[in-house]
């Protein structure tokens, strides 16, 4: 009964997330530090400003960011897979199980891709300020 909960929940709460895609856009928009950090970081000029920061690194990360993002979007899939597998189970145990295991090493993904990404922040923002000095 509590998976069945479980997977309810989070199939509901995965439907939310999905009704807004604007704020999800959003947030990888300003990449969590506010705008105006992440026009700086980047290197987008702003109106009075020429263009900071090194083209070769702002295509990379920009590159890295996008797989990051490709395989969050996947991560999140599966998730909504095993969520589906687990709320359609109809009392299948085997499907219950199957359902639990994609849902647990989707999440176990989302979590990875996640600290990669600030991992990844954290180097490019240390070599931003070795290239500034």
């Amino acid at each position: 009964m509590i998976r069945r909960l479980f997977g309810v929940v989070f199939g509901c709460l995965s439907l939310f997330a999905l009704a807004s895609p604007t704020s999800l856009v959003h947030a990888q928009e300003c990449m969590g530090f506010g705008c105006d950090a992440y026009v700086k970081d980047v290197g987008v000029p702003k109106a009075d400003e020429g263009l900071q920061g090194d083209k070769l690194l702002t295509t990379i990360k920009n590159f890295i960011n996008w797989m990051l993002g490709l395989m969050a979007t996947i991560a999140f899939a599966l998730c909504m897979y095993g969520g589906f597998l687990m709320v359609t189970a109809a009392g299948d145990d085997g499907k219950q199980k199957k359902g639990m295991t994609i849902l647990k090493q989707a999440a176990i993904g989302l979590i990875i891709i996640g600290l990669s990404w600030l991992i990844i922040s954290f180097v490019f923002w240390l070599i931003g300020t070795m290239i500034s000095k």
